[in-house]
This record gives C-alpha cells, structure tokens and sequence, in this order.
C-alpha cells in the first residue's frame, strides 16, 4: 500500500510538472479532474472493487453466503434466508462489480488494445473473466454482452448464464494470448494481486477454466477439456494465490472490511458477525446434528476465531443464548427469548485467518471488548488458494472427468489448506463463503444446519434455502431491459441440477 501510495504521489508531480511547460495562464484544464485515467488506476481500482464485491464485508456476496453455508450467524436479514434485493450484500454488490468492477476493465480493454499495451489487456480480460464467472454463479442471468458501457447500453440485456460461460473462457484464452505479445508498458505495483506477474496470471487464468469446467460437470461432458489443461500442468502453485491482501492503516482506512466492521462495533448495532453454533461443534467434534467428525477437534479453531471471554473474565454481559466454555454465540433463525441482547464485549469474533483479527490465545480480553486496535486487520480475502485447486483436482477426479487419484489429491489439498493456515499465523486471510456456497449448490456438501430439526424449540424457519441471489434493487427500478425478479428459494443457476 506503502508503494501504491508513493506511485501516485509521483505520477501527480509529473502532472503538474508537465501543466508548467504549458504556460502559467493555461487554466482550462483542471489538474485535479483529469479527463484521461492511466490504466494503472483503473486497474488498482477495478481490483479493489471486485475484491471487495465479492468478499465477506458488509456489501460483498461473502457476507450472506458465509450465513447460508452457517460459518456465521448474523442478526440480519440473511438469517432465516430472508435477503432482499435491497440489501447491501445483494446491492452494494452488484454496483462494486458492475459500476466499479466491469466498467473499468472494458476501459482498460479499450485503452491498452489502442495503446499496444497487451499485458494490460491480458490482465483485465482475465479478471473480467473471473468476475462474470461468480456473477453468473450467483444471479444466474447477468448483463454481460451490453454491460460496462452506460452511454452505449443505458439498458443493457440480460444474457442467458448458460450462454455466458462459454464466453468466459474464449475471454479467459483471449487474455493468455495477450499475456505473451510484446507491450509498451510494463504492469508493476498497480496490479494490487500479482504485482505485474505474468506468469502467476497466465496459471490462475487455466486454473480458472479448471474451476469453471468442475462448476458445469453436471450439466455437460467436460473430460476432454479437463484432462488436455491437466496434460499442460500450468496451475497455480503454493504461495500463488489468487488474493488481495489488505493493510493495516486506519487513517487512511486499507485494512480488511470484516476487521472494520468486526472490531469496531456500532454502538447501535454491535458487531455484525456471530460464528455459527454449529460450525463451532463440527470443528470441536462435538456435533450432534453433523456427526461425521466426531472425535476430531480441529487445530486450526484459535485461528479461525476469538473468543472475547475467558477464564478471568467469564462473565458475559447480558443473558445468553449459547454458550461452550468461553465460546458464545446466538442460534441461526432463532426467536428465543436471549437472542437480542447486545453481546459486543462478550461474543465470539472472527479471528486472524478470517480477516486479521485475534489469534485465540485463551486469554480473553478486558470488559470493554475488542476494537481496531486490538490486531493488524490485514488479513488477506483468498479468492482461490492453492488447496482450493487441489480440491478441485479431487472432486473431478472422484465424479470421473478428470485424470487423478482423488484420495491422493484429497489428502495433499488437506494438508495444504493447514499449510495454509499456518502460513496465516503470520500473514492473516480470510474464508470465501461464496466459494463454500457454490460447493454445497452443486455437490450437495457438507450437511447443512437446518433449525426445524434441530431439538430446539425456538429456532423455526419457513423459507426455502436460497439457491441464487435476487437482483439488485436498482437494476430493477432503473433497467427496463430488467427481467421478472428472482424467486431465489426456486430460481437456480443453470449449472445447479
């Protein structure tokens, strides 16, 4: 962040130095609205709002898709599956990926095509790639075609998703073609991901098609293409992943968007994150309701969260609904009679690996409870680690369309998300939840937490699991192109059968 910073504070020296040449009365350009922005910027910011669209702050899909897969548990609408078009997951989102995201890559596409910059067409043909791809994953039918230009396409359609994947990976060869053409500009440190590394977006863009191969198995042959991309074994490898990793500077704000929200509570609403009950009991294996670990505490718990009480301080600080030794929390879809009361210096947070938080040492913290000062928050957002990969590997190995031993690459994927965890111990990150999500629509795992078969009286739920996201409430009042909007507890995606 440092040298992104410094970056720019050149690039404006060189502009009012070249303004100067020009002439002191020259004071009809504006130097602090520049008509032309570098694709540098663009792609720094492109970047920024896609990671940031997709994560688990509160305007990133994560935020609800962490609730749906009961990693966490939020006194919000995404409890009980009750999300609106309307809501800052549902809506914040849209806009980072289309307004912030999308748009700025078609600029870059546009420009560096122009300026013979190919390397910045690669980059941005990729990212462009990866981001319909989710898009897609999440709402189904998405401007795609129309998109990104808003004077062109004021109204732009709705493409069918099933008809935009296939685009996605002509965009995906189209950018690693790119990648190898000579360009009069080099991507250095504006590139907030890879750092102008061409070689690691070269990797990401065939293990993206992987991926993407593995989301439509059930819906198409995809063996041939699978096993020709496992014949080139150009993957990402370990300590290449796919991420954005945050600073931790408040003034000005660069950390994690969970930390942010998480350890500085509102002092009207508290902390927006509870970790799920039942998550908990998996991880300890403890749980009754998912019992296929039993017997196995999982090491990695004191880094996926904080535990605010302990044994010095044990008091919590209102009547609770859940409770585990030092660990509390509030059910999922619970109208019990304790599950309103503020709990901000007493809950269980997320921890270092999810955003940079605490690592759980046992030892709690004082009455007043965690804040911004209590971590870095520069936890990491990991889109696509490493072990996500192998995992990948392992499941089309195990249906049968792709080359591999499943048990073999099931256990390397294991051993390299602890790895992975490990390797948070000093830097922090945090769990995708969109990718958890995608998981459990298309394969059916792991068991989800149903509150109407749980034993508990006050915990009830009517709605149906939401099997994609409703549309944005903007787009809907504002694109008459606009389709009916999603019933989303009916209206899957096309890859989920």
């Amino acid at each position: 962040m440092k040298n992104i910073s410094i970056k720019i504070l050149f690039a404006l020296i060189v502009l009012i130095s070249a303004s100067c040449t020009k002439g002191f009365l020259d004071i009809n350009n504006d130097p602090n609205n520049p008509t032309v922005v570098s694709n540098g910027q663009l792609l720094t910011s492109s970047q920024l709002f896609i990671m940031n669209g997709l994560g688990s702050g509160s305007a990133g899909v994560s935020n609800a898709c962490n609730v749906f897969v009961h990693q966490t548990t939020q006194r919000s609408r995404n409890d009980s599956y009750a999300f609106a078009p309307g809501d800052l997951s549902v809506q914040g989102a849209w806009e980072s990926l289309y307004a912030g995201g999308i748009q700025n890559l078609n600029l870059i596409i546009k420009n560096a095509t122009e300026g013979g910059n190919a390397h910045y067409v690669g980059v941005a043909q990729i990212l462009k790639a990866v981001t319909f791809s989710y898009m897609v994953d999440v709402w189904g039918n998405v401007p795609f075609s129309e998109s990104g230009d808003i004077n062109k396409n004021p109204f732009p359609k709705f493409d069918n998703g099933e008809t935009i994947y296939p685009e996605l990976i002509k965009l995906l060869d189209e950018g690693i073609a790119n990648l190898t053409k000579p360009s009069n500009v080099r991507i250095g440190g504006d590139d907030l991901i890879y750092g102008g590394n061409l070689v690691r977006w070269r990797k990401l863009a065939k293990t993206w098609k992987l991926k993407m191969y593995n989301q439509i198995r059930l819906v198409q042959n995809v063996s041939a293409s699978v096993n020709a991309l496992i014949a080139e074994n150009d993957f990402i490898g370990s300590g290449e992943n796919f991420e954005l990793r945050y600073g931790n500077i408040a003034v000005p704000e660069n950390r994690n968007p969970v930390f942010r929200s998480d350890y500085n509570a509102d002092p009207n609403t508290g902390r927006l994150n509870y970790i799920s009950a039942y998550f908990h009991e998996i991880l300890l294996g403890t749980s009754q309701l998912n019992p296929i670990l039993n017997g196995i505490a999982d090491p990695r718990i004191p880094y996926y969260y904080f535990n605010q009480l302990s044994n010095v301080r044990p008091n919590a600080q209102n009547p609770i609904e859940y409770r585990n030794g030092n660990f509390l929390s509030i059910y999922f879809a619970s109208q019990g009679p304790n599950q309103g009361f503020d709990q901000s210096s007493s809950m269980t947070i997320v921890g270092l690996y999810f955003c940079g938080g605490r690592y759980d040492d046992g030892n709690g913290v004082t009455a007043a409870g965690v804040n911004g000062n209590s971590a870095r928050g520069d936890g990491a957002l990991r889109i696509l680690p490493f072990h996500n990969y192998l995992y990948t590997r392992a499941e089309l190995a195990q249906a049968g369309a792709g080359q591999g031993d499943a048990r073999g690459l099931l256990r390397d994927a294991i051993l390299a998300s602890f790895a992975e965890v490990n390797r948070a111990a000093a830097t922090a990150g945090s769990r995708f939840g969109l990718e958890s999500y995608n998981d459990y629509r298309r394969t059916g795992f792991p068991k989800m937490f149903d509150p109407n078969t749980d034993a508990i009286a006050f915990t009830n739920n009517n709605r149906g699991y939401p099997v994609s996201f409703p549309y944005a409430q903007s787009e809907m009042n504002l694109n008459s192109n606009a389709p009916a909007q999603r019933v989303v507890a009916q209206d899957k995606v096309f890859w989920d059968r």
